[in-house]
């Protein structure tokens, strides 16, 4: 008996710290009593189990019978409770933020001595520590613990075991509660937020001890404990917690590094990364927060319709002698072309209206909430840490900078307002404002003391579990620092209770592991660091020396040249064209997706010579408007215009991307890099790699066939072939003139069969796979006549061809002035001149392509600038040619030192000159048409019908954003019939003064016309009664 009481004396501590570590993580939050009225902190059982522990403690420190050793994070620890002490003291007599009043002093002693409780914790679990083995039953325990909760968790969501919640006051008197389908568990804790953090610790720690044991029994067993917990974490749904854990665990692998290899750690990161970021995406709550966070339910739920609905109804028709009638505004319009309307934050499922009683009638009546600019931008909670408790944390250290205004003083509005419950969700902000400076720095200081202990001694650790246990801890704290950036960690009781119990185990650790640490390993060295660092050396070293790094530059300086004015209305050069093919994609955005029945906002009979009610644009196949439209769903924000520019610049760096490898694989890299470089580069490319056109597709698609076709004639894989199918096909659709790349398909069939190519049946096969498409788009558009405007001027309309003024145009103008500055003009020719190696006639075949297109459509190419698009790789490739010709020749027909600044001295004026010629496009030359179109759009109903003449030209309607007509097609009455709501004008022509001059007469009776705004710049009229307006 003696020896057990004995043993007992020596014990008793370590058996009631045992008893601690288990029984406040599983014991439910439910009260005992209230310690202040009103307020939600009450006293439960753990709190006489901490204070009967801590008092024994102290009557067996006075015995001896256990030894305390001084440390640094002791002194920190009593040097923040000095200033707590303090603040509280200048809150009541300095700052005068806590009232005189019992219950005002008390409850913020209160927090004070909470902190003492927590505190407590690491004395007692410090000083208990005699042997690793010790640390090893502790671990045990944890773990343990934290299986049982764990399965308490997976009783509530699945099994509906009670819940006991202290998430608001009367929650907190210990009611059982039952947790909802979506709720978020609980377990033993009060809150989703406490038990998250809870888990995100010992899910480190479990790691930790995962590395460290050897046996694969332990191993598995470790890991079913992992696994449970883990999806726990998915459970709680707290995003928070979430990516602390992930940062716990990149800082455990980095200590790590130093035992096992820089190489081991690496894997086991990404490893762990990847399994958990996969499965928190793939289930639970969890994901749905995290992707309504980065708004990927919104961008995949776009992606998916147009995956499964690409084709869809034919369009209603929008002129009113048909049909106009309105229907749903969301249906027809995206988010942003919308007017306000009631909203919600997206973690808000129900929106439950605000209770008001009238003190007059003494009823009580339901009022809609409003929201915050916050919460409407990210979710409710955030709106609310935004908009209050941030803010208010801020004041309260604003207010005294080093000593704060107290504990519990930062929730209130008033001094003399007594809160039920403090939160600020911010550990740093609640420290500066509750204690101000030097709390924060002396608080925060204990945790740095002790990642400093650890980081002087733990490489020379010997026991490997409690190396991955001070490794694991080093990673709780900097993940539960992450976690205090949105909630108040620190002071969550059960998490605060087991984090200064874990604190005390690993620091008391050290303190008998001391011995046995090796003093000349003190230095922390990772052991593969200069076989890695060699590695990586070389690796990087090859890469900045490959073609793949040079690519990289070109690609990032043709992506930032073409970004210039992304954002500018589509009002610049060649409006025209590119609103027709704006207006299709926003008809997309806002109609959905219909490759069928692609549509515009011009109803006038001026492209086709008839009427065109439903606004059919039945041109080129909508394959460019499909591409962005998926970047209108990929990229919340910004108008579909901006993603169509930025569309664009994707799809001419994709055709960098093929005219850099068919070049490389034909004539070198360095060709390559200087015909990639060219298409970057010049200023005309630049600016129509960047307009909103089909035409830079075209260039993609064709070039994307070059590429895959001749992959397919090297290797004659499948794969090769369907890709040369698929941008074949779709090339054509886009542009019947793509069949101009057919010399270049022609030369490497030639090259590779001879005259046996017209016996290859796969040559039959994938010509008629890709002209197939293209007949039936045209049989199918045929019986859209409205929608498909005049095109066989194009090709001779004029006559022009072969005449002097077609050379002119097209070699003069265009490609020796307009694309290539003057200066650039004798690299080309030199590049002609050069004599062809490895490619053979490769480069001319392309070349004669761009030249037979030039005279097939002689009018359209004179006519129309952006028709040059096509032909800029052949320059691009035979620019590059010609430089690399003129440092070939250097030494027989002039000196190296003549050569190199000839050709910068060439490239740098051809660039200028280019930008001299091309600089205006970018101007917005009539700025009015922007500001009438945004007037009309705010006061018009997006159903009605705009007359915006501006000579046919299609750029005016399109920024009012609705459909009608650019010219006066007919008469004004004709048109009204027609259904136009609207006349709008920058042009103060006859009729412009006409219509004026009606809607301004006394007598309305005869002429329904009526003057919404006119100024210098436009005048907006309304051509029909207001009864008759679209609703």
């Amino acid at each position: 008996m003696r020896k057990l009481l004995n043993w007992l004396d020596d014990n008793l501590i370590s058996i009631l710290a045992a008893v601690l570590l288990v029984f406040i993580p599983l014991y439910p939050k439910k009260p005992l009593f209230d310690i202040l009225p009103g307020y939600i902190v009450r006293i439960r059982v753990e709190d006489f189990l901490v204070a009967i522990t801590s008092v024994l403690w102290l009557i067996w420190i006075i015995r001896g019978k256990i030894n305390f050793k001084r440390n640094l994070v002791a002194l920190f620890i009593g040097i923040y409770l000095l200033v707590g002490l303090l603040s509280m003291l200048s809150a009541i007599f300095v700052t005068q933020t806590v009232p005189l009043s019992m219950i005002h002093v008390g409850k913020m002693a209160l927090h004070f001595f909470r902190r003492i409780e927590y505190f407590s914790l690491f004395f007692i679990f410090y000083t208990t520590i005699k042997s690793l083995k010790q640390v090893k039953t502790y671990l045990i325990l944890l773990i343990a613990t934290m299986v049982a909760v764990t399965l308490y968790g997976y009783g509530q969501k699945y099994l509906y075991w009670p819940a006991f919640s202290t998430m608001n006051r009367e929650f907190s008197k210990g009611w059982a509660l039952y947790l909802t389908p979506h709720s978020r568990v609980l377990s033993t804790f009060g809150g989703h937020y406490d038990l998250a953090a809870f888990t995100m610790m010992l899910l480190v720690i479990l790691w930790a001890t995962f590395f460290s044991i050897k046996k694969w029994l332990l191993k598995i067993g470790v890991l079913i404990v992992l696994g449970g917990a883990f999806w726990l974490l998915i459970l709680t749904a707290s995003r928070t917690s979430f990516l602390a854990y992930l940062l716990g665990i990149t800082v455990l692998c980095f200590f790590y590094a130093f035992k096992k290899g820089l190489r081991w750690s690496f894997i086991s990161w990404i490893s762990i990364m990847f399994l958990s970021i996969s499965i928190m995406l793939s289930f639970g709550d969890l994901s749905e927060r995290f992707t309504k966070l980065l708004k990927l339910d919104e961008r995949l739920s776009g992606i998916k319709s147009l995956v499964l609905n690409p084709f869809g109804k034919p369009p209603g028709d929008q002129a009113i002698f048909l049909a106009n009638n309105p229907v749903e505004i969301s249906q027809v319009t995206s988010r942003s072309d919308q007017p306000p309307s009631p909203l919600k934050p997206v973690d808000v499922e129900k929106d439950m209206p605000l209770l008001i009683p009238d003190a007059k009638t003494g009823t009580i009546s339901a009022v809609a909430r409003t929201y915050s600019q916050a919460a409407l931008l990210y979710d409710l909670s955030t709106g609310i840490r935004l908009d209050a408790l941030w803010p208010r944390a801020i004041k309260g250290f604003t207010t005294n900078p080093l000593l704060g205004t107290g504990y519990s003083t930062l929730t209130k509005v008033n001094v003399e307002d007594f809160t039920e419950a403090e939160s600020t969700d911010n550990d740093f902000l609640r420290s500066l404002g509750e204690t101000g400076l030097l709390g924060f720095l002396s608080f925060y200081g204990i945790l740095v003391s002790m990642v400093i202990l650890i980081w002087r001694t733990f490489i020379g650790v010997k026991d490997p579990l409690f190396f991955g246990i001070l490794t694991g801890f080093v990673g709780v704290i900097v993940a539960l620092l992450a976690n205090a950036v949105y909630i108040d960690v620190f002071e969550a009781s059960k998490v605060a209770f087991s984090f200064w119990a874990i604190a005390g185990i690993a620091i008391g650790g050290l303190k008998v592991a001391e011995k046995n640490i090796a003093k000349e390993s003190a230095s922390p060295h990772i052991k593969d660091w200069q076989e890695v660092k060699n590695s990586l050396f070389t690796s990087v070293k090859r890469f900045f020396r490959s073609d793949l790094f040079l690519l990289i530059i070109i690609i990032i300086i043709a992506f930032i040249t073409r970004i210039y004015k992304i954002d500018s209305p589509v009002a610049d050069w060649h409006s025209w064209r590119q609103a027709d093919t704006a207006s299709v994609t926003r008809n997309f955005v806002n109609n959905g997706i219909n490759l069928l029945y692609p549509t515009y906002h011009d109803l006038s009979s001026i492209p086709s010579g008839l009427d065109n009610p439903k606004g059919y644009r039945m041109v080129e196949f909508p394959l460019y408007n499909y591409f962005s439209v998926l970047l209108d769903k990929l990229y919340i924000g910004q108008n579909p215009e901006y993603k169509g520019r930025l569309t664009t610049i994707f799809i001419s760096l994709v055709s960098l991307i093929f005219i850099f490898k068919l070049v490389k694989k034909y004539s070198g890299s360095s060709t390559a890099l200087l015909a990639a470089l060219f298409f970057a580069i010049i200023p005309y490319n630049i600016f129509y790699s960047r307009v909103i056109l089909p035409e830079p597709l075209l260039v993609m698609l064709s070039f994307g066939l070059l590429y895959f076709f001749d992959k397919w004639l090297e290797t004659n894989r499948l794969r090769y072939f369907i890709l040369s199918f698929i941008f074949g096909a779709f090339a054509l659709l886009l542009k019947p003139y793509a069949v101009f790349i057919l010399p270049a398909i022609f030369y490497l069939s030639f090259r590779k069969w001879r005259f046996r190519l017209f016996f290859r049946p796969s040559l039959y096969l994938l010509a008629i796979g890709i002209i197939a498409p293209f007949i039936f788009w045209r049989l199918w558009i045929s019986q859209f006549p409205e929608g498909i405007p005049a095109y066989t001027w194009l090709l001779n309309g004029d006559g022009i061809r072969f005449k002097g003024a077609f050379f002119h145009w097209i070699f003069a103008e265009r490609i020796g002035k307009l694309i290539l500055g003057f200066w650039g003009l004798p690299l080309l020719i030199l590049g002609l001149l050069a004599k062809p190696k490895k490619e053979g006639l490769f480069f001319y075949f392309i070349g004669l392509g761009s030249l037979l297109f030039l005279i097939v459509f002689a009018t359209g190419n004179v006519r129309h600038d952006y028709y040059q698009i096509f032909i800029i790789p052949a320059i691009a490739i035979f620019i590059a040619k010609g430089v690399i010709f003129i440092w070939e020749k250097r030494r027989e027909t002039a000196s190296t030192f003549l050569a190199i600044p000839l050709i910068f001295i060439s490239i740098i004026f051809m660039v200028a000159f280019g930008w001299y010629q091309i600089r205006d496009f970018y101007n917005i030359n009539h700025p009015e048409i922007v500001e009438a179109g945004q007037e009309v759009d705010r006061i018009a109903h997006p159903k009605a019908l705009v007359i915006a003449p501006y000579n046919g030209d299609t750029a005016f309607l399109f920024q009012t954003k609705r459909s009608g007509w650019p010219i006066v097609d007919g008469s004004i009455d004709t048109l009204i019939e027609k259904g136009a709501d609207y006349y709008v004008s920058v042009n103060y022509d006859d009729l412009t003064k006409d219509l004026l001059r009606e809607a301004l007469r006394e007598d309305q009776e005869k002429k329904p016309y009526k003057t919404i705004q006119y100024n210098t710049k436009y005048a907006i009229i309304q051509l029909v009664l207001d009864r008759d307006l679209p609703k």
